[in-house]
Order: structure tokens, then sequence, then C-alpha cells
């Protein structure tokens, strides 16, 4: 509160607004954000549905939700409290509520995977252990992942797919191998990065193969910025995008967004795009990937 007056920033709008409105009901939905951050469930180890941390601390299920003048205090409080910006996407509040322990967003939030299992209150998860034993691919929600305790990678490796044609063509070819798959369906929710936190505990490294646009390298620049050495850039070089490249044009607004980029490999892929100028996509590199997968799994041939 203290820096938002100061500032002027934050809630600070919202709250002048409300004051002259009904100061009386800012008072109480003050007290009602207060309350909540200093009960977040991360802080005592749980994960709660967001209307069901709602109710315990306000007794009505839809005090915080988007539509509320508490529900965008309290948002504005978590950024600050998490020392991040308010967040503008719906995909950037499901990982702040995430990382206070609060679930939002479940169902539509999900990932598919492949070759994985997990473990709740120390046994493997006999759901995710039939699709595991029957080599079947697993589509599993925010719900799915807030069950569970660990999940692991027999061999310690996982390869994440940004297209699902790719993930699909691959477990045609392999599928007899359980190769440990995970699909992004390109950008990157937060059950892929709840997954993907939970492989890298257990000492998993992530190969990341995904295309090679604008969107496509800012998303691996992102997860390479996350998870630093335990992530390998998989198949991002000059002879890949070349092998890769498509007749499709990428305008100058497009270009000008890899002007950010930090990972040194992505920096030189990204002059190499705008000197062609075009797109290239992973389905015409399926042959070099699933070749990288089959050499480690039956010649124990790296990455």
């Amino acid at each position: 509160l203290t820096h938002l007056l100061e500032a002027k920033d934050n809630a600070y709008h919202i709250i002048v607004q409300r004051y002259d409105a009904d100061k009386e009901r800012l008072q109480i939905d003050i007290n009602f954000v207060c309350e909540g951050l200093e009960h977040l469930p991360v802080l005592f180890g749980k994960k709660l549905r967001l209307p069901v941390f709602a109710s315990n601390i306000t007794s009505n299920p839809h005090a915080f939700d988007d539509n509320t003048t508490c529900g965008q205090i309290f948002l504005h409080a978590l950024a600050y409290q998490f020392g991040v910006d308010r967040p503008v996407h719906a995909e950037e509040k499901a990982q702040l509520y995430y990382a206070a322990g609060i679930v939002y967003d479940e169902v539509s939030n999900y990932v598919l995977t492949n070759g994985l299992q997990a473990y709740s209150d120390g046994v493997l998860h006999p759901g995710w252990e039939g699709f595991y034993q029957n080599r079947e691919s697993l589509q599993a929600s925010l719900a799915n992942l807030s069950t569970v305790d660990k999940v692991i990678s027999p061999d310690k490796k996982v390869y994440v797919l940004e297209n699902a044609g790719v993930f699909a063509a691959i477990l045609d070819k392999l599928s007899s191998h359980r190769p440990p798959l995970i699909c992004t369906y390109g950008q990157v929710k937060i059950a892929s990065l709840v997954l993907m936190d939970m492989l890298v505990k257990e000492d998993t490294t992530i190969y990341y193969s995904g295309d090679f646009d604008s969107e496509g390298l800012r998303i691996a620049d992102k997860l390479k910025q996350r998870y630093g050495e335990k992530l390998v850039l998989w198949r991002y070089d000059i002879r890949d995008y070349k092998k890769a490249l498509s007749n499709e044009r990428i305008n100058d607004i497009r270009l000008k967004k890899m002007d950010g980029l930090h990972s040194p490999e992505l920096v030189a892929l990204s002059q190499q795009i705008r000197s062609y100028g075009c797109a290239g996509y992973q389905e015409a590199i399926l042959d070099n990937l699933i070749g990288d997968i089959q050499n480690v799994h039956t010649k124990g041939i790296e990455v």
C-alpha cells in the first residue's frame, strides 16, 4: 500500500476510483487482499483452486474473479509480492497464480506427453502408469499435474516438441521404444512449464525443438533462460534451418521480435533467418529428429 500510494502505480488508480465510489467497500477489499497474501497456499506447501482459496479468505468463491475490484487489486498485489509486472495475458496470469499455489484455468491448460511416469504419495500413479505400459500418449491437465508428487523420465531425458504433428509422427515410428516426449502445442502453457519443472527437479535433461521463425526462437530462448544447462537446443544450427527452410516470408515486424534474444546460438541463428527472410518448420527435419531419438535409444549416441 505504501508503494502504490507513493509511486502511484500498481493498483493505485483502481484504489483511488474505489475510494471515491465506496471507501467502506474498499476497506473490506483491502483487508481481504492482505488476508489472502498472508495465507497463500504456497506458504503452506499446498495448491488450491482459485474459487476454493477465495472462499476460504472471503466466504465468497468469486471474490477474486477478474471482473471484481477485489480480484483486480489482489492480482496487482500478488505481482508486487513476487516482484513481477502485473500479468497481461492469461498464460502469464496462470503462471503467477500457480507460483502462489493457486490453480487457475486448470482444465483448458494441458500438455501432451508420452513415455513419462508419475508418482503420488511415493508410489507410481496408476493412471499415468497405464498409459506408459500401453505405450500411449497422455494429455495431462494442470489439475492432473497438481495431484502428483513427481514426474520422471526413466532415461533422464525428455524431447520437447512445438508441433503436435511432429509429436505424432515420431510416435508412429518409435512407439515401441516408449520415447519420452512432450508437446507444447506452440505457445508454452503453464501446464508444460510445471511438467518440465518437475522433470528438471529429477535431474532430467530437456531437448527442445521448435520452428525457425520469430515466435519459435523467442519460445526457445525463454525456455533456455529458465532451465539453463538443463535444456539443450535441439537441432537449432544453421544446417537444420536451411533444411527446414520454406517459402513463407517473415515480415519486418515479426523479424524485429528477435531483437531481444539472449542465447548465443539463437542470436546467431536469428541473423541467418533475417538474411534469408523466410521461416523454417520442424516437419522438414522430422527424419533428423527421429534419427536422433533412435540413436539414443538403440546405440547410446548422445543428441
